[in-house]
């Protein structure tokens, strides 16, 4: 029976030559151009030259900066246009007006320095770590020292609890626990969350905390901006000749569907308030509606100890708790608390982070390398440990390749 934060399989590997990690992101290529065989050896296809100049301008500081002035319009936007106008509509005059733009401008620097900050920071490497016992390229399981936490062996052994190996075949060198191969930016990448095509960077262990935080100030921006818009467009009086013109075009029902409701909303807010509270309104509503659709998840998965790569692709990091027996570790294995999950990320000062526009410290190196199961994790490596002792292995495989385990070169 698999348990969260366990399951149940067992390997005896005798294939010489395992495929990756399914959820390794190496995995996801396609031949462009037509299979090898027909064309000459070291000839390029005009296709793979177009795709790999695409893959360095989406990963150039040039398109970054394109992307960040992007994001960008709505709250420089926002200061500079439509903030004096929602002034004039309230009736906020003289030094009344400074909480409103202390607020405004910084929301703008954090949401904008933490964008940035997950742009151009470097997300960390595997090249130069080592692993625990290099001879098999396999990482020590870490349980960590809270109170309540078991100690816990390999069956028959005194050997210490270790992960599967896990071998990169494109970078030469082992991974450790968490981290994966980008095949974009073709580096491995610690802790790997995910690739983000927005930011033009990997999400991982070292830009990750930027990355919620983006998220996290974008979507008090957002409100902030939709609050004053609402309450500017309520203060406003009705253009006469615009509303005419609105009218004329329910009246004959030119806008129908979900399509003309939206529509008609738009006309709406074009009617009774100027063209630049209208223009901000529509920019902070799609953007709010993006920011949820996208941070809402990035959000939850940062709270509950998980990346979107086990998110996507679960159960296919394993443990070894015998010589050749294996257990992967199901969703939830390193969820230890909200505080102790942001705090990972966000480092030792995180409550710097959140008032000012810095990196709060440095990153506990164990978050990467040897990163801490939570209590439920660890008991239900215990108890899978005990069980394999009294009752032995529940299910056999031929290879390590099917449960995606690769073992290195001389394996």
């Amino acid at each position: 029976m698999r348990q969260r934060g366990q399951a149940c399989e067992a390997s005896r590997p005798g294939a010489p030559h395992p495929q990756q990690a399914a959820d390794d992101e190496d995995t996801k290529k396609s031949s462009v151009g037509g299979p090898p065989s027909s064309r000459p050896s070291g000839h390029v296809g005009r296709g793979e030259k177009l795709g790999e100049v695409c893959r360095r301008f989406l990963l150039s500081p040039h398109f970054k900066g394109l992307i960040l002035c992007v994001v960008g319009v709505v709250p420089i936007f926002g200061m500079m246009m439509f903030l004096p106008q929602a002034f004039e509509k309230f009736g906020v005059v003289g030094l009344r007006q400074v909480p409103y733009y202390l607020v405004a401008a910084w929301l703008t620097i954090q949401f904008l320095y933490n964008f940035a900050s997950a742009q151009f920071t470097d997300p960390g490497g595997c090249l130069h770590v080592k692993p625990t016992f290099e001879a098999t390229g396999q990482f020590e399981m870490v349980f960590g020292n809270d109170p309540g936490t078991p100690a816990a062996t390999q069956v028959g052994s005194s050997d210490p609890l270790v992960y599967a190996p896990n071998w990169c075949d494109h970078c030469k060198h082992w991974k450790p626990p968490r981290s994966h191969h980008c095949s974009f930016c073709r580096r491995c990448v610690l802790r790997m969350d995910h690739h983000c095509p927005f930011t033009g960077n990997c999400i991982g262990f070292r830009n990750h905390g930027h990355f919620i935080l983006m998220y996290a100030f974008a979507f008090l921006g957002l409100l902030y901006s939709l609050v004053l818009c609402v309450c500017a467009i309520y203060s406003s009086t009705p253009d006469v000749t615009r509303k005419a013109s609105y009218h004329a075009l329910t009246k004959h029902r030119l806008l129908q569907g979900m399509t003309g409701f939206a529509t008609s909303l738009v006309l709406k807010v074009f009617v009774r308030t100027s063209i630049t509270i209208a223009l901000q309104t529509i920019f902070t509503v799609v953007g709010l509606v993006a920011a949820l659709s996208f941070g809402l998840p990035a959000v939850y998965m940062a709270c509950t100890g998980q990346t979107m790569l086990e998110s996507n692709f679960p159960m296919k990091e394993y443990v070894q708790i015998k010589p050749q027996v294996y257990c992967p570790l199901g969703p939830g294995f390193y969820h230890r608390g909200v505080q102790s999950n942001l705090r990972d990320i966000l480092g030792p000062r995180w409550w710097m982070r959140l008032i000012l526009p810095c990196r709060g410290g440095l990153l506990e190196p164990h978050v990467a390398l040897a990163p801490r199961p939570s209590l439920a994790g660890a008991n239900a490596v215990v108890s899978r440990v005990k069980q394999v002792e009294q009752e032995g292995v529940v299910q056999e495989v031929r290879s390590c390749e099917q449960l995606g385990i690769n073992p290195g070169p001389e394996a």
